[in-house]
C-alpha cells in the first residue's frame, strides 16, 4: 500500500511543478550569480525561471486557472532555495557537472509539467506537446531577456527546446497508447536529459540561417532545362533566356526589332536569343533566308 502511495504521489500534477519550481529556481539563481546581480535579483530571476513557463501555460489554457496564484507556500520556498544559493553560491560553482544535470533536470521536469497538464484539460495531441515544450523552454527564454540577452533557445547552441519539444512529445505519445502515467513521466524526463546530453557529447547544435534559394534555382532548371524531351527543353529555355535587345524590350526581340525599323526575324538567332513556345530553330532560320532572299529579288 505504501508502494502505490509512492508512485501516485511521484505521479501527481503537484509533485511535477514543485519539483520544476524548485530546480527552475536554483538554475535561474546560478544564472544571477554568474552576471553579478544582488539579491532581489538572484531571487527574482530564479522565481521567473521556475514560474515563467508555467505561467505561459496557463495563460495559453485560459479558464484553467494560475498555479502561481494557487501555491503560496512553494513561492516562499523557492524564493528561500534562491538565497540560499545567492549567499552560499560557492557550493554550486564547484559542482559543474551537478549543475548541468540540474539545469537539464529543470527542462525535463517544465516539459513534464506543462504536458501533463495541458492532456488533462483534453486539448488534443498537438496542443499537449507544444505546451509541453513552451513550458519547458518559456522560463528560461522571459530569464534571459530580462538580463537584456538573446534568449538561448533562439541563438545556436547544443538542444535545449529540441529536448524539451522531444520529450514532451514522448510523453503525450506515451499517454495516448495507454502508459502508465508513471511510466510515461519517467519516459519524458529521461528524454529530454539523454538529449541534453548527447547533443553536448557529440556537439549537436541547432543550425544557423540557411539561405538554400541557390539549390531550389538549380533544381528548377535542371527539371525545366534539362528535361528528356527536346521540344519542351526548348520551350522552357526560351522563356528562360528571352533577351530584352534595345529599347523596344521584349516586343522588339519576339518581332525581330519591328518597331526599330532594322532587322528580320532571322535576326534573332543571329542575336543569340533562344527560341520559346516549340518553334525549331531550324524552321526559324528558314524563314529568315526566304525573307532575304524576296526583299534582295528586284520587282518587275
Amino acid at each position: 500500500m505504501d508502494v502505490w502511495v509512492v508512485i501516485d504521489f511521484l505521479s501527481s500534477q503537484t509533485t511535477y511543478d514543485y519539483l520544476s519550481v524548485i530546480v527552475g529556481g536554483i538554475t535561474g539563481a546560478l544564472f544571477a550569480c554568474d552576471r553579478n546581480l544582488d539579491i532581489v535579483g538572484a531571487v527574482t530571476l530564479g522565481l521567473m525561471t521556475g514560474y515563467g513557463g508555467g505561467v505561459v501555460r496557463d495563460i495559453l489554457l485560459d479558464g484553467h486557472g494560475f498555479y502561481f496564484m494557487q501555491h503560496a507556500d512553494l513561492v516562499l520556498i523557492a524564493a528561500a532555495i534562491c538565497a540560499f544559493v545567492f549567499f552560499f553560491q560557492g557550493v554550486f560553482k564547484h559542482l559543474d557537472a551537478t549543475v548541468f544535470f540540474a539545469d537539464a533536470l529543470s527542462v525535463g521536469l517544465f516539459a513534464l509539467a506543462g504536458a501533463s497538464k495541458a492532456v488533462s484539460c483534453d486539448v488534443g495531441f498537438v496542443y499537449a506537446v507544444l505546451l509541453g515544450a513552451i513550458t519547458g523552454v518559456g522560463g528560461g527564454a522571459i530569464r534571459d531577456v530580462c538580463v537584456g540577452e538573446v534568449p538561448g533557445v533562439f541563438k545556436e547552441s547544443n538542444f535545449y527546446a529540441v529536448a524539451s519539444l522531444g520529450g514532451a512529445l514522448m510523453y503525450v505519445v506515451a499517454v495516448y497508447v495507454g502508459s502508465p502515467s508513471l511510466a510515461a513521466s519517467l519516459l519524458c524526463v529521461f528524454t529530454v536529459v539523454a538529449l541534453r546530453y548527447w547533443s553536448v557529447y557529440f556537439d549537436w547544435r541547432t543550425s544557423t540561417p540557411t539561405d538554400l534559394t541557390p539549390v531550389l534555382s538549380r533544381t528548377v532548371k535542371a527539371i525545366f532545362l534539362h528535361g528528356s524531351s527536346k521540344r519542351g527543353s526548348r520551350r522552357f529555355r526560351g522563356i528562360f533566356h528571352m533577351k530584352r535587345t534595345g529599347p523596344e524590350g521584349e516586343g522588339g526581340a519576339a518581332t525581330g526589332g519591328r518597331a526599330s525599323g532594322r532587322g528580320t526575324v532571322g535576326d534573332a538567332e543571329a542575336d543569340d536569343v533562344a527560341v520559346g513556345s516549340g518553334v525549331r530553330e531550324e524552321d526559324v532560320a528558314a524563314l529568315g533566308e526566304f525573307t532575304r532572299d524576296t526583299r534582295m529579288t528586284p520587282r518587275g
